[in-house]
């Protein structure tokens, strides 16, 4: 870079003040594209008087200019292909479970039945076990599916080899996870209430939400099975 280029800083300070007024501005007077032209049009006009005259890219070599052309190209292919997984609850090959609930949860006078049923559990009296509840209705379980391997992958982490709530995780978790040999446990909780947490998370059933849903994976069946699994772990 040549010591001869001195920018009019203040010259260029100047002029991005008034185009900052200028964003300000625009939107206030409520016309679609006048409000878009000022956001990210005088947005992009001052990016680039920073880069080109403040960062001195005005006057580096081309290589420079490729290097950053290439760094905000990976940065958009970058977003666009992770995007959906953050700002979307569904795509092709892939549901996120647990953020459809969580807004069917958090909209009111929308999925009623979704909110009858996480109701339901509530309206048990305390300290009562509605045991006598058949969780829902679901085929024999696939044939080769092994629940307690199933277990072991993806529950045993937090929940323990034994169902203890002693997992390898357990100790960063608050509340703690549930205690399967507990009897304790079984005298609070129904069938149909651990089948719904499985597929739904734990918030689904008034549970803790560092419950994860397994509805992507584990279908009624399978979450039938698990819940014959777990059932196991009683003392």
């Amino acid at each position: 870079m040549a010591d001869s280029h001195h920018p009019n800083y203040k010259k260029i300070y100047f002029t991005l003040l008034a185009l900052l007024v200028v964003s300000v501005a625009g939107p206030f007077l409520g016309i679609g594209w006048v409000t878009l032209l000022t956001a990210f049009g005088i947005a992009l006009v001052k990016a680039d008087l920073v880069v080109q005259n403040f960062m001195h890219l005005k006057w580096e070599k081309r290589i420079v200019k490729y290097i950053l052309g290439a760094s905000v190209a990976l940065m958009v292919l970058f977003y666009g292909a992770v995007a959906p997984d953050v700002q979307k609850h569904e795509g092709r090959n892939w549901t996120n479970d647990a953020a459809a609930a969580a807004v069917a949860r958090g909209i009111p006078g929308s999925h009623a039945e979704v909110a009858h049923e996480e109701a339901a559990p509530a309206a048990a009296p305390e300290g009562h076990a509605a045991d006598s509840a058949a969780p829902p209705a679901a085929p024999a379980a696939p044939a080769g599916f092994d629940a307690a391997g199933a277990y072991a992958t993806t529950c045993a982490t937090c929940h323990g080899p034994a169902g203890g709530g002693d997992g390898p995780a357990a100790a960063a978790l608050n509340p703690k996870p549930a205690n399967f040999s507990d009897p304790a446990f079984w005298s609070s909780r129904s069938e149909a209430e651990l089948h719904k947490a499985i597929r739904e998370g734990g918030a689904s059933v008034g549970r803790s939400a560092t419950m994860p849903a397994w509805g992507s994976i584990y279908d009624d069946a399978k979450a039938t099975a698990l819940v014959a699994h777990l059932r196991t772990f009683r003392k």
